[in-house]
């Protein structure tokens, strides 16, 4: 599953991956900065070492996400997409691109990858 979601002036994408010994659904908030596509969160959202990064591909600060599993790491990014996005981006050193954020499209993309990731994740 490789999939885009436009949420006005961001979009997130969200693919599974395997990296090192871990996996696990890998979800990404991109927007265009100066012309140019530029990756600004990502969740990472593993088996065994689930955590995110703020500017992924500048300074990259990764926060872990101890404790948390693969579906509850999925949980909770989704809440943080759907709740606190623009704070996030702001936190990511993009506070322009958090002021345009409209929360209404965001927590309908966010509620459409919900939909597709709880069908795609094993029942317990």
């Amino acid at each position: 599953m490789d999939e885009r979601f436009q949420a006005g002036n961001v979009w997130l994408t969200m693919h599974y991956r395997h990296f090192g010994g871990d996996e696990g659904y890998d979800i990404r908030v991109y927007a265009e900065v100066e012309g140019r596509p530029r990756q600004i969160l990502r969740f990472d959202c593993f088996k065994y070492q689930p955590h995110y990064h703020y500017d992924p591909l500048g300074r990259d600060e990764r926060i872990e996400l101890a404790g948390y599993g693969m579906s509850d790491a999925i949980l909770w990014t989704l809440k943080q997409l759907s709740y606190h996005l623009p704070e996030m981006l702001t936190q990511a050193g993009y506070p322009q691109i958090a002021a345009e954020v409209d929360p209404e499209r965001v927590r309908e993309v966010v509620s459409r990858m919900e939909q597709r990731l709880t069908s795609a994740l094993p029942q317990a």
